[in-house]
């Protein structure tokens, strides 16, 4: 099992937001801090056991760096980085 850090992509295993994927914006011990954006904005993430989520992909390199460097980000961002994330599904899915 690969372990989660910040600006991965997560999906909750349980909960009403579970099956949504979602950025880790921070950590903290055991706990995962999740936003996507819309739902969750960046300014209060949902707090999650790692235990509780899915490891799904690192998101793209553009979001990682200015996360790391600045340690914020717009909401836009977020949603930004999760529809890039769809979107290479979608692709992989087609076969493309």
């Amino acid at each position: 099992m690969k372990a989660v850090q910040v600006s991965d992509i997560v999906v909750p295993l349980c909960g009403r937001d579970s099956g949504m994927p979602m950025l880790v914006v921070g950590t903290e011990g055991e706990s995962l801090f999740l936003a996507n954006g819309k739902h969750r904005r960046f300014e209060r993430p949902k707090r999650k056991k790692r235990r509780h989520t899915e490891y799904r992909a690192p998101c793209d390199d553009w979001t990682r760096d200015k996360l790391r460097s600045t340690g914020r980000l717009s909401n836009n961002d977020v949603r930004r980085a999760l529809a890039l994330y769809a979107e290479n599904i979608d692709s992989e899915e087609r076969g493309e």
